[in-house]
């Protein structure tokens, strides 16, 4: 298939992204400046590709039942990146393109992280974010990678991917922040939105390193967390809500093989039903198209979401991405797990 390659500068790149967080800017100035973005996120289709593969090889290594898939970041978050760090340009965000391995436990992840940094390849490891060993304040962890693409093809190189590795139980915690953001109108994923929700998975990430020996983080030292998640699982009605948000989807396309095909998630219809759209390899170019569209779309309704990703199968695809499915019965398992932990 033929790559997409940017059609624009980096120097554009970086206006389009300045025009995008610009109070200033006209409709038309955005518009133009979301096609940019377009252009240079759909550039990253390659790159991602590359680095897929390494680490689908390296985790069937460590774990033969990991989940690996790939995605393109949504333009609500590039926006919102954007916009939370103003010196940041929009031609040097390092997960403009993302790729993610699900391992079974922490240990894999930590084996993971060591096999492919071990491991020879010609791409250059640019940064390292350890976040089991040391969690975010908001309850996040696991580890980042973030790569510069040395492969072949020079009109891709020094483009960034960051490889995300979690296990099941971090994998869970990530997703149930996004599912109460999506229904809830909230951005608990940057840190904004209900105090009792944000202090609630912060308690939930600790009580979640507690079941996995690991550390909890400094800012819960000295808090009984197991007892002020109950407290606020109570308060907000956690699991009976997380139930209620249960998303069926209308339209599921079954692959009958294993190569990568995109698929076009769009929550809709104030977020009771997930569309599901799947495009051969071939027509990325379309896919790119329709998810530009379909997210010029959205932009005036909260409940309306949509997202382009890349899985072998659909039962990877939910796995990987249970929040557009609003499956959360992982999640509430672990509450329990941690809410039965003894003292």
């Amino acid at each position: 298939m033929a790559w997409a390659v940017s059609k624009y500068t980096k120097g554009a790149v970086a206006r389009a992204g300045k025009t995008l967080v610009d109070p200033q800017a006209t409709v038309d100035q955005r518009m133009a400046a979301l096609d940019v973005m377009s252009s240079w996120r759909a550039a990253h289709a390659y790159p991602m590709h590359a680095l897929l593969m390494m680490l689908r090889r390296k985790s069937a290594d460590i774990d033969l039942r990991s989940i690996v898939v790939q995605r393109h970041k949504r333009a609500p978050s590039i926006i919102d990146k954007l916009a939370r760090f103003p010196q940041m340009e929009l031609s040097r965000m390092q997960d403009i393109g993302g790729c993610r391995a699900i391992v079974s436990n922490v240990r894999d992840v930590e084996k993971l992280k060591d096999h492919i940094q071990n491991s020879s390849t010609r791409h250059k490891l640019h940064r390292e974010y350890d976040y089991i060993s040391e969690p975010k304040d908001t309850g996040y962890r696991g580890v980042h990678l973030t790569y510069k693409y040395n492969g072949e093809k020079s009109e891709y190189k020094d483009y960034f991917v960051e490889l995300q590795l979690r296990s099941k139980i971090q994998h869970a915690w990530a997703t149930a922040v996004e599912i109460v953001d999506t229904f809830t109108k909230q951005a608990l994923k940057s840190n904004r939105g209900s105090a009792d929700w944000l202090r609630f998975f912060q308690m939930a990430g600790a009580e979640f390193a507690y079941l996995e020996r690991r550390p909890v983080g400094g800012h819960v030292i000295g808090v009984d967390s197991r007892a002020e998640l109950a407290r606020l699982a109570q308060i907000l009605n956690v699991v009976a809500r997380l139930e209620a948000f249960a998303v069926s989807a209308t339209h599921i396309i079954q692959k009958k093989d294993n190569k990568t095909d995109y698929f076009l998630l769009e929550l809709t219809e104030g977020g009771v039903e997930v569309v599901i759209t799947q495009y051969r390899t071939s027509d990325f170019d379309r896919a790119t198209q329709d998810y530009l569209r379909k997210e010029k779309e959205a932009k005036s309704d909260a409940a309306h979401d949509v997202v382009l990703v890349a899985a072998s199968s659909m039962h990877a695809l939910h796995n990987a991405y249970p929040n557009y499915f609003a499956d959360s019965k992982e999640f509430v398992r672990y509450i329990e797990r941690a809410l039965a932990r003894p003292q």
